[in-house]
């Protein structure tokens, strides 16, 4: 098993985004091998895209510009973070919303913290209470979020 970066130019610059993909699943196979393996098992894709977020239907991990062009760090826990979500739905127990992105968030941090992130990134992360996918504040995460992503 392992990951395949898929690049296209559509969202993002083929080749930054391939180089800085490799990157950053450089960093998390040296500074967070545990997480690495891991995500390794789940046989996924990384891709460019307008939203990022974990894509059950073709298993690709889809990262969108805002995302990408945040910092090594943030994108490698960003990968984990999906994957996450992959283990939650393979398992049957994703539960969208803030139950998925509180459970996501413990894994990012942690990497965060393997990563040595900056202080920055980890004081985000530990303010966040897994609601930034209700994007409209309505209590309900769905499409309507979905399509009003930026990241």
């Amino acid at each position: 098993m392992s990951i395949r970066i898929i690049a296209n130019s559509t969202h993002i610059p083929a080749e930054s985004f391939r180089t800085k993909a490799s990157e950053c699943l450089d960093m998390l196979q040296s500074k967070a091998g545990q997480y690495y393996s891991w995500m390794m098992k789940y046989d996924l894709k990384i891709r460019p895209a307008a939203r990022s977020g974990a894509n059950f239907s073709d298993d690709a991990i889809d990262i969108a510009l805002n995302t990408f062009n945040a910092s090594k760090t943030w994108l490698a826990s960003v990968f984990i973070h999906e994957t996450v979500h992959f283990w939650q739905y393979r398992a049957g127990h994703y539960q969208a919303g803030t139950v998925a992105e509180s459970e996501a968030n413990i894994y990012q941090l942690a990497v965060l913290r393997l990563l040595k992130a900056p202080q920055a990134e980890i004081t985000h992360m530990l303010n966040q209470n897994g609601g930034h996918a209700d994007l409209n504040g309505d209590g309900v995460y769905d499409w309507r979020d979905y399509e009003q992503r930026n990241y």
